[in-house]
């Protein structure tokens, strides 16, 4: 954990003294990739650590988990996302992760003096995460990543390198209380350039006994620096090989607000994880859908 901290501490370093422009496309990372069947900052499925670094880490008793996740509106000009992950536990109990996540607007189309098109207008991100997990005591697990995003708007193209870190404190005595908290895209000294968000959830459970047969009830918020906010509820409940999730949350970018209901679907079989999520209320875009897979390997 050591070398996961200096690690770290250098990137934070290198990450500040890049040059101050902003990355093209920050605001496709406002799309919950990976995140829309849980809330960001406790999502573990497909197990990317890509919202918060800490749940990264492989249970123990396994060694590999790996996952994928696809993201994409029902739209013609809508935005679509890819995810790809891997974590490996190594026998000293820290979690090694790398995950390379896509997102992109589809069907912006270049036009000169009249509507006829002369071509597309490219207008995407990618983010490539390298991560770091450990369990520090019985109840928190903690974790680091170091990222590289690549952001391109028309002929424009920037990079630039950040670092996060994330805590998820779970199996409280209290209810079997959850709660996390993380940064995502922080480059310390360009706050206001390239908008940091900071993650937050906590739930808790609310009846049954067994981790495959009870009920969850949570909250989630999320701020983008000078950026969007969201905030709201949600319930979750598992039963053997199936689970479901629901919430409601609003967000807000300047003046405006607008509701979102999030729900979806897991089916547990054998050693693979399979959801599906949907998530309605964003206008012009049409309903957002998610489908994810990730299994664990001893």
């Amino acid at each position: 954990m050591r070398r996961m901290l200096i690690c770290g501490l250098a990137a934070f370093g290198w990450a500040s003294g890049l040059r101050a422009q902003p990355v093209p496309a920050r605001d496709l990372w406002e799309f919950p990739l990976g995140a829309i069947f849980e809330p960001p900052a406790l999502a573990n499925e497909p197990g990317a650590g890509l919202w918060n670094p800490a749940t990264v880490a492989v249970p123990p008793g396994e060694r590999f988990r790996i996952g994928v996740a696809s993201l994409a509106t029902g739209s013609a000009q809508g935005v679509d996302g890819q995810l790809l992950a891997g974590a490996w536990r190594r026998p000293s109990g820290n979690t090694l992760g790398f995950s390379v996540a896509r997102a992109a607007i589809n069907g912006l189309v270049r036009t000169e003096s009249d509507p006829q098109s002369v071509g597309n207008i490219a207008y995407n991100t990618t983010l490539v995460s390298l991560t770091a997990a450990r369990s520090l005591t019985p109840h928190l697990t903690a974790g680091l990543a170091v990222r590289w995003r690549n952001g391109q708007a028309d002929q424009e193209s920037r990079d630039a390198v950040a670092a996060d870190l994330g805590a998820v404190l779970h199996d409280l005595p209290w209810r079997n209380a959850r709660v996390a908290l993380s940064s995502f895209l922080w480059r310390p000294g360009r706050e206001i350039e390239d908008r940091p968000a900071v993650l937050m959830a906590a739930d808790i459970r609310i009846a049954g006994a067994a981790e495959t047969r009870q009920a969850r009830m949570g909250y989630s918020e999320s701020a983008v620096n000078r950026g969007a906010r969201e905030r709201g509820p949600y319930l979750s409940g598992r039963f053997d090989r199936v689970e479901a999730r629901a919430g409601y949350f609003r967000g807000s970018a300047g003046a405006g607000t607008v509701s979102r209901v999030r729900t979806g679907l897991a089916l547990y079989y054998a050693r693979f994880v399979v959801g599906i999520a949907r998530e309605e209320g964003i206008s012009g875009l049409g309903p957002v859908y998610q489908f994810t897979l990730s299994s664990l390997i001893k």
